[in-house]
Order: structure tokens, then C-alpha cells, then sequence
């Protein structure tokens, strides 16, 4: 009985019986994903606004990923990540950038993700209504009558 719990808690902590990106996985993707936004021709007319592999310092899952399958029948995952910046001298804390983004294995079986600029412009985009919206809720609160 303790050989078979421990069987099952190698087989899940390895990720063997995983079956979306792992936190390793998200990780790499994201990185490279990042990397080659940079390469592309607007964001380098632009001076690449994006973070790069060097300015993060972490990239993590908030939460579990869910599963959907396109039209190809190949499995995808969207998972929510929260991508935490290197600080440098005017942020101290450093930022942490939110995204909603897709994961589908490539031909090689490697997770990778795209389209990582227009996610982390809609985060943003989010990110400050629902600031707005809870500075305004607080402010009706607080507003005399």
C-alpha cells in the first residue's frame, strides 16, 4: 500500500500524469514567446516595449490552466500567468504583469504559446479598469450627500 502512494506521488510530481504545461513549462514558454516578440519588426520600431527573457524574474500560473480543444483536435490549455519583472532602479518592487494565454505543444512536443504582446496589453487594459473602477466605487462610498 505505501509503495503504491509512493508510486502515484513520484508519478504526479514528476508530471507524468499531468497533462497541461507545468509551472516549467509555462515558465520556458513564456520566456520564448517574449524573446520572439521582441524580434518582431513593430515592436523593434517601437523599442521593444515588451519584457524579454533577461527582465523577468519569474513566471507562474495563477491557478490551474483550462482545457479546450480546437479545430485541429489538438489540445490547448489557457492559463492565467502572472509575469513578474526584474526591478531596476525607478521600480524597486519590481512589476508584475498579468496575462491570459493558450498553450498547445509544438511538432516537437514542447509548450509554447503566442500572440503574448496583445495578452499582456488586454491584462494591462483590465488591470487598469478594474483599478479605476474600484477607485470609483470607493469614492461614490465615501462622497457625502
Amino acid at each position: 500500500m505505501l509503495l503504491a502512494a509512493l508510486a502515484c506521488a513520484a508519478l504526479t510530481a514528476c508530471g507524468w500524469l499531468h497533462e497541461g504545461p507545468g509551472a516549467s513549462d509555462i515558465d520556458g514558454a513564456v520566456r520564448r514567446a517574449l524573446d520572439a516578440a521582441n524580434k518582431g519588426g513593430l515592436n523593434a520600431l517601437a523599442g521593444n516595449p515588451l519584457p524579454t527573457s533577461h527582465t523577468v524574474a519569474s513566471v507562474k500560473s495563477d491557478g490551474d490552466c483550462a482545457k479546450a480543444s480546437n479545430a485541429a483536435s489538438s489540445l490547448v490549455f489557457t492559463c492565467n500567468v502572472s509575469i513578474v519583472l526584474r526591478p531596476d532602479q525607478s521600480n524597486d518592487q519590481g512589476t508584475t504583469l498579468h496575462a491570459e494565454l493558450q498553450f498547445a505543444r509544438d511538432s516537437s512536443g514542447r509548450w509554447q504559446t503566442s500572440d503574448i504582446d496583445r495578452a499582456l496589453v488586454v491584462g494591462t487594459a483590465k488591470s487598469i479598469i478594474d483599478q479605476v473602477s474600484h477607485a470609483l466605487s470607493g469614492r461614490a462610498v465615501s462622497s457625502p450627500q
